[in-house]
Parts: structure tokens; sequence; C-alpha cells
């Protein structure tokens, strides 16, 4: 076996070497010509955990796949061969210089940080602030360049934590509006027995330039607040990568020293001047907003700057499967602290009108909220395009919206998008009343089909008996439902006979590991889940059987009906199935092979199973036209009513 390792090719080489690592580690080495080991299941005595462990808390942060990871612990060596470039002989970074000496009058500092190292005392940090102050006079005698940038930053923060020294300005509320009022708490702390004075505080946001004179004696607190104004022309607080339109893939942003910045610069900052034995340190402090919760204790998340007035529409997708008017809720909330009195109305497409045209309202105190109800009526033609809502207040209009992102494990995150919604008109045909959805991962696909004109049932797995199956025109599986949904198997069979008995099913993908049923169990006939998928969303679709009726009724489905598709075509398609079951589709990405698994279709009984992995989840709450009708068709199987004269015929026959 090792003689042939080259034939595998380089990457295939070091995956080899990771996968059988234990059985290969007498034979492969740090003493293999061409290979390095690294050993990444080394302890941290400090943090009292292996890297494998940490790595593993990592992972798990990946909440929204679902990808929690259980630690590991011992040696773990991963194997590393040379492919290009200076052949490195026990490490991967020999030969790159990480030390001061690497910058031009650095060889001056490298002496002063070895010995602050090895002078560190942890019980005393505060003894480190002399030499850590002398580091940093060096590195101010350094040319200009990036590294003499942030080596400041680092010291400085590192004097702030030796001295234990604390700055923290809270604000009494969390948005507030550009020319308004805010309360802003100072708490300020010397943990040492360092001499620390507090000589200013800045901030041109709140107009503020304080000059004082005050001894921060050892973990003695000063604290104190202040009313203060931010200035009308300060900037709202929306993630700068996202406060112009973006290409696909691409976002524009002004500001090229913002590119990188995981998130956006804090909204308000407090700069506090201290002397720390004579020499100046400067604390730049966020401005937060903090409180008490009952159960977690102390949080906090950042202050934002936010319009006096928001403006969110309820849905952001209105399909309009005819002329029938519908419900458009517009909700106006309050972030000021004034009395707002203004009127809402609705931008709309050419030929389609909204009653009544506008709204008036008065919201008396931040916070407060106001439901306002418009009738939307849609023109004739078919058309994607959207809708925009808009405040008026003294004659200037108001058209952003608020979307919060609020996890226990980052930040609050508050993006400010566009009141807008995409509206859909297309004439779409469908038959049934009542959908049964039994949800899996987690998708919007109960709303999609309300908007198609369906009611929807989202069924609890208790309700899933042979008895209010009886009741449905179609039942559909939620993303991964048969890996996430630990009952399904107790009533996959009364699903299948539901389908037997007349009716139709609809399966959307799942992954082919962490099953809940055995994988014969799935579907009617035989069929092989794969991770055969195509991210090309405008790849071409060739359609393999037009006369199907699941691409015939009750709406004819053609290549136009593929345009316009977001992010990929479909993932996790079967490659194999039993030949009761139709391929309608076949796609592929580019420089790939066919793939002709991506919607399935079978006649079981006298009714209907479709597998698909189409990526409906996408592609529906997009408002994507020809999705809404191909997955119209589906839920519609089975019920194609022939037309009356046939019926006359047969008769007279």
């Amino acid at each position: 076996f090792p003689d042939q390792v080259g034939a595998y090719g380089t990457w295939q080489v070091r995956r080899l070497y990771t996968n059988t690592g234990r059985l290969w580690n007498q034979t492969i080495n740090e003493n293999t010509p061409g290979v390095i080991t690294m050993n990444v299941g080394t302890y941290n005595t400090l943090l009292g955990k292996s890297y494998s462990e940490i790595a593993a808390e990592s992972r798990t942060q990946h909440k929204s796949q679902g990808f929690g990871s259980a630690g590991r612990r011992g040696d773990a060596p991963e194997y590393f061969e040379f492919v290009k470039g200076e052949n490195a002989q026990k490490d991967i970074f020999e030969g790159i210089n990480t030390s001061w000496t690497r910058v031009k009058g650095g060889e001056k500092i490298q002496p002063l940080v070895e010995k602050a190292i090895r002078e560190f005392n942890m019980d005393t940090p505060s003894a480190s602030v002399p030499l850590l102050l002398q580091i940093r006079k060096e590195i101010n005698q350094l040319e200009p360049s990036i590294w003499k940038s942030r080596k400041l930053a680092d010291v400085n923060v590192l004097i702030q934590n030796c001295l234990g020294l604390f700055a923290e300005v809270t604000a009494d509320n969390y948005w507030v509006a550009p020319a308004e009022n805010v309360l802003v708490s100072f708490e300020l702390l010397n943990r040492s027995g360092v001499d620390v004075q507090l000589v200013s505080i800045k901030s041109e946001d709140l107009s503020m330039d304080s000059t004082v004179s005050v001894s921060l004696k050892n973990n003695l607190p000063l604290a104190f607040k202040s009313k203060k104004t931010i200035r009308p022309d300060k900037k709202y607080s929306d993630p700068y990568w996202l406060s112009k339109p973006h290409s696909q893939g691409l976002f524009s942003v002004s500001d090229p020293s913002n590119i990188g910045k995981p998130e956006n610069d804090p909204a308000l900052f407090l700069t506090f001047n201290f002397l720390v034995n004579g020499e100046a340190l400067i604390v730049n402090s966020p401005l937060i907003y903090k409180w008490t919760d009952p159960v977690k204790g102390e949080l906090s998340r950042p202050f934002e700057i936010v319009p006096p007035v928001l403006v969110n529409l309820k849905d952001k997708v209105l399909v309009f499967p005819d002329q029938s008017p519908k419900e458009i809720s517009v909700l106006i909330k309050s972030s000021s602290e004034k009395n707002l009195i203004g009127s809402a109305k609705l931008i709309l497409p050419t030929g389609w009108k909204s009653e009544p045209g506008s709204i008036p309202f008065d919201i008396k105190k931040r916070g407060q909220e106001l439901n306002l109800l418009f009738k939307v009526v849609p023109g004739k033609e078919e058309v994607t395009t959207s809708l925009q809502a808009i405040a008026e207040i003294d004659g200037k209009q108001y058209d952003q919206s608020m979307l919060m992102i609020n996890y226990d494990h980052i930040p609050v995150q508050t993006l400010l998008p566009k009141a807008e919604a995409k509206v859909v008109r297309l004439n779409l045909k469908k038959e049934g009343g009542l959908i049964g959805y039994i949800k899996g991962a987690g998708d919007d696909l109960p709303a999609a089909l309300r908007n198609m004109g369906y009611e929807v049932w989202e069924m609890k797995n208790v309700e899933v008996t042979p008895e209010n199956l009886k009741r449905l025109d179609a039942v559909v599986l939620g993303v991964r439902a048969l890996n996430t949904n630990d009952r399904i198997r107790f009533f996959m069979g009364d699903l299948m006979d539901y389908v037997k008995n007349g009716g139709t099913m609809i399966t959307q993908y799942n992954t082919n590991f962490d099953l809940e049923l055995d994988l014969d169990k799935i579907a009617p006939y035989p069929l092989t889940l794969s991770r055969d998928r195509v991210t090309e969303e405008n790849c071409e679709v060739r359609i393999l059987k037009a006369d199907h009726p699941a691409l015939t009724y009750p709406n004819k489905i053609t290549a136009k009906d593929f345009e316009g598709w977001v992010q990929e075509r479909g993932l996790y398609f079967p490659d194999k199935w039993d030949p009761n079951f139709d391929a309608l589709l076949s796609l592929n990405d580019t420089g790939e092979q066919p793939r002709n698994g991506s919607l399935l279709v079978a006649k079981y009984g006298s009714g209907h199973y479709v597998y698909t992995g189409l990526s409906f989840f996408r592609e529906l709450p997009e408002g994507v036209a020809g999705a809404y009708r191909l997955f119209a068709n589906l839920a519609s199987l089975g019920k194609n009513k022939k037309p009356e004269t046939a019926k006359v015929k047969a008769k007279a026959k």
C-alpha cells in the first residue's frame, strides 16, 4: 500500500494519512521524507482543555445546521505532505519570521518582550506595567506601518488589563434616534496599586469634551451619570455591507477600511484619557446597553442609532394567484422619545391600487406600535416586482424596517432593510384545499402554501392518524423530516397507506445519514439517497417527460419556469430508484454528469408519492414564480378532472 500512495494525488494522500493515522503511526512519523506531523490533540494546561475539545466547541456553535460535535481527547496526529515552497523539516511554519526582527528597528523591542514574558507575575500583573510602558515607547519610535499600529493597540490593551482598569459607559436605551437624548452612566475602576489619573472624557458623537482631574484609587469605583444629545447627522447602525443594494454574491462597500470587519464599529464610543505613572493611556469604550435577566444574570447588547419610526411589512413575499385583493399588514413602531404624527402609505406597481391610499398615525411614546391594514388589488398582468411601505412625518419619509437576530451564542444583530416585500402576480392554478404539513428541520413552506391559496394544517406528530389523513388533499414533509423527526417511524406506515388509498405525499430532501427509519421505509419503492447536488441556480434544466401530469396540470411547466431560481437548484438527489418512479428532470453543474434524480414521482395504489431534492424551501420564500407553479402541480396530483365532453362520449359509447 505505501508504494501506491503517489497514485492517489496530494489531497487524497493527506486524507489517507489522517483517517488511518493511528494505524500508520508506526511507519509514518516526523522522520518520513516529505511528511510533517502535527499533534492537534495537544492539551493546554492553562485552558484545561485539548485543542480537539476546543475545536468541538467551536463547531457546535454552527447552530443553524445542527453541527453539534463531541470533544475528543488524547494525541491526534495529522500528517502534511510537502507540495510546494520551501521544504520544511519539523514545522509547517519553519522559515517564517514571527519575531520583532522582521520589523525595521524592532531589534530593541524583542529582548524587552522576552523579559516581560519571563518576569510576568500572574498574582501581581500590574508589576509589568512599567516594562510595558517602555515597550510602547520603543514601538512609538518605529516608522509608520501596519505592525506599528497593531502592536501599539495591543500594548495599550495589555497595560489596561494588567492594571485591571475598568472603563464602561452604558445607555438607558438600546435604540435612540439622531438628535435625541440619551442618559449615559459611567463606571471607572482601577484595580491595582499603580497611580492612575483620569484627565479627560471626549466624544464627538455626543458633543462631549470634559477636562477633569481625578485620581483612581485602588479598587475604589467612580460612578456618575450625564444626559447627552446625539449628533443630528449621526448615521444609522445598519451593517455596513447591507447599507447599499448588492448584486449576487458581491456587496458594495464605500469605505475600504471596513472590508473584513465582522461587524460594524460601535455606534458611539467615548474616549478616556488617563495618566499611568505619568504616561498617557487612551481607552476607547463603546456605549452599550445592559440589563439583568432573572435567569441569565447580567446581559448586554450594542447601543444603536435607528430611524425615529420603523416600518415593517408582515409578509416579505406576497403571491397573487389571481386578481383577488389581499390584506397587507404594516407595523409602525416608534424609537423616538417624541410624539410622532404622520401617515403611512404603500408604493405599488403600475396598475395596482390600495384601499385606503394612506392611513394617519399618532404615536406618543418610544416603543409604541400600530398595526395598519391596507387592501391591495393587483393588476391583470403577470409580474414579479416589489411593493414598498413608507411613513411620512413633517414632510420627511422613512422607509426602513427592523429585523432582529437574537440568539444566546452571538451578540444581538439589528438590521435595517428597506420596508419592501416581493410581490408575484401569476395566474396560478391548483387543485385541492387542505394540505397537511409535517415539520422537519424547519422551512417556510406553510407560508408559501397559504400564499398559493391552500389551507395548511401544521400537524403535530400525534395528529398524524389515518382518520386525519383522510381529510387532506396532500401531505408535505418539511426538509430533512426523515432525519430530524424521531417519531416519524411510528406513522410512516399510515402515510404510505394514505398514498395507497388515493392521497398525494411530497417528501422534500433528506440526507443519507442519520435517517430516523430504515432506507427501505422512506418510500413505497426502493430508492437510494446520494450527496448529488446542483449548485448553479441558472444551469439548464432538461425536461425528460413533458407530458407527465406533474408537468402539465393544472399549470403547464416549461423551461421558463426554471428561470430566476436562487442560490441552487437542489441537493441530496437520489442516484438510484425503482422503475416505478418517473424521473422528470435532468440537470447538472458545469462539467459534471447529468443528475436525473431531482424530481421523482411514483404512482402507488391509487395515489402519488413524490420525492424531490429541488430546493423549494429556498425558491418559494423568495417568490420564484416557476417554483410556485411546479409545486402547485405536485400538490394537485391525482386531481385532474376529465372534461365534461369526455364524460358524455363515454356514456354514449
